[in-house]
Parts: C-alpha cells; sequence; structure tokens
C-alpha cells in the first residue's frame, strides 16, 4: 500500500516582548496584535503573535506499525 500523505496547517499563538524575532519570517506571521500582560504586579507591554506552519502528517497502515519502522515515518 502506498504511502498517503495530506498537509495540516498548525496555528501558534504566544505572547512576545519583541517583533523584530517575527519580522524577518513574515510568511509564518498570521496575526500579530498589542497586548499587555500582568507579572508579580508589574504590566508588560509585548504582542500576541499567531504563526502557521504547514505540517505533514502521514496516515501509518496496520501492517507498518506492527513491524517497527514507523518511528522512521513519523513526522513528530
Amino acid at each position: 500500500m502506498d504511502a498517503i500523505e495530506k498537509g495540516v496547517t498548525r496555528r501558534h499563538t504566544f505572547f512576545c516582548t519583541s517583533t523584530e524575532r517575527h519580522i524577518h519570517n513574515p510568511g509564518k506571521v498570521v496575526k500579530m496584535e498589542p497586548y499587555q500582560i500582568v507579572v508579580f504586579g508589574r504590566t508588560i507591554d509585548g504582542w500576541l503573535v499567531t504563526t502557521e506552519e504547514s505540517v505533514i502528517s502521514k496516515v501509518i497502515p496496520l501492517d507498518e506499525s506492527l513491524r517497527g519502522d514507523v518511528v522512521m515515518h513519523d513526522p513528530e
């Protein structure tokens, strides 16, 4: 049986205090908005950054997973 591959997109949203590190790779940044958080009573200005990455996932047949060579094909 041939391997079946399909494209999957993952999004990650995180708080960051510097936009400089994300400007160099604008293709991955989907959204960037100003945001404030309070840590131990101190207000910190930063950004909520959402990135999007393409991930290829593979459907692994049962017989292949029982043989033990699944690790060679697992993208994670």
